[in-house]
């Protein structure tokens, strides 16, 4: 079976399929845990790394907008390519 992304989620989802892989079940980031992270992590390097726009990440950290799961999947990511990982 292919991975599920973007583009066959739905269709997916409809036919009846396992779609949990498209979803990242075993990390929690929340715009709340990067607030408490922005001490000691340089949430504007991790934004570039991710290919998320700063302002944009500065911005939901600051109004406790929840992060969208691309956002969060791209920051996860940046995370563990530096062997880092956040937990609740």
């Amino acid at each position: 079976m292919s991975e599920t992304n973007r583009e066959n989620l739905e269709e997916r989802f409809e036919a009846g399929e396992s779609v949990l892989d498209y979803f990242e079940t075993d990390v929690i980031l929340t715009a709340d845990r990067l607030a408490d992270l922005a001490s000691i992590l340089n949430l504007s390097a991790v934004a570039r790394e991710a290919g998320i726009k700063v302002q944009t990440l500065q911005s939901k950290i600051r109004r406790r907008t929840p992060l969208t799961g691309e956002e969060t999947r791209r920051i996860v990511r940046v995370l563990r390519r530096h062997r880092l990982e956040t937990v609740a």
